[in-house]
């Protein structure tokens, strides 16, 4: 009788191999975000370290990052000319540039978001993002009975009202929120947070004279990452796409092991 060949099935990859892949994952998301220290020329580790702060702090950070760089991406859409009527003067923009810095909210029709978006400085992913992370913003600042909760509970409440919500936080991710480790959300957010300044670093084509340089203190060119500004990772199949989506696939990870996990 002739011995029975095994089956081929593929195994479960090992807790060994999903902690490699893990380690890698939050290393990717921190290299990120320290080029975004450094553009935004602030302390290492204010990012970078994200989801170890409680969650408000985090929450707050981001938003905190995230106005000054639309700021950069307006005067940056700006200078350029040909937008907003093609005027070629950059001189020319500067009021409305202080205008929509100092004076315009981040979101709304008439917000700095939208004026990013005509000048095709910012897509509708990042924006999409962008305006989630505010409305979650809104309920720890409007609440200070919010100011301890964790980050996963008001998603879920906040989703409530909006079936799109996670969506839209997760840069287009399907993420079953339902008994996710808030650690977990935590570094899904960072990693969203992530792909928001590669983004809009891929988009930021300072001028290379030197007025609204000093004028709006835009980062000179050479000074830029230029790993981030080739934008070899932000794609459909680029390498933190495909890392979401191994990470869907493996959605029993319990996330860091910190408070927040349990």
């Amino acid at each position: 009788m002739e011995s029975e060949t095994p089956a081929t099935a593929t195994e479960p990859e090992s807790p060994e191999s999903e902690d490699a892949f893990f380690g890698k994952f939050v290393t990717d998301i921190q290299d990120g975000l320290e080029a975004g220290e450094k553009r935004l020329d602030i302390p290492p580790g204010t990012l970078s370290d994200l989801y170890s702060e409680p969650d408000y702090i985090m929450v707050i950070k981001i938003i905190a990052a995230i106005e000054p760089t639309v700021n950069d991406l307006i005067a940056a859409g700006m200078a350029k000319g040909g937008g907003l009527g093609g005027v070629p003067n950059k001189i020319m923009f500067a009021p409305v540039i202080d205008f929509a810095v100092d004076r315009l909210l981040l979101s709304g029709r008439a917000g700095k978001l939208e004026l990013a978006k005509r000048l095709d400085m910012l897509g509708d992913d990042d924006i999409a993002f962008a305006e989630t992370i505010a409305a979650i913003r809104n309920r720890y600042a409007h609440n200070i009975k919010n100011a301890s909760r964790n980050l996963i509970d008001l998603i879920l409440e906040a989703e409530k009202n909006n079936a799109q919500l996670s969506k839209k936080l997760f840069y287009g991710m399907r993420i079953k929120l339902q008994n996710l480790p808030n650690g977990f959300a935590k570094v899904l957010l960072a990693w969203s947070f992530s792909r928001f300044l590669e983004s809009a670093e891929r988009r930021l084509h300072v001028p290379t004279g030197g007025f609204l340089n000093g004028l709006l203190g835009l980062v000179p060119a050479e000074q830029r990452d230029g790993d981030l500004a080739s934008g070899a990772s932000d794609g459909p199949n680029g390498d933190r796409a495909e890392a979401g989506d191994r990470h869907e696939r493996h959605r029993h990870f319990v996330g860091p092991r910190d408070r927040d996990s349990q």
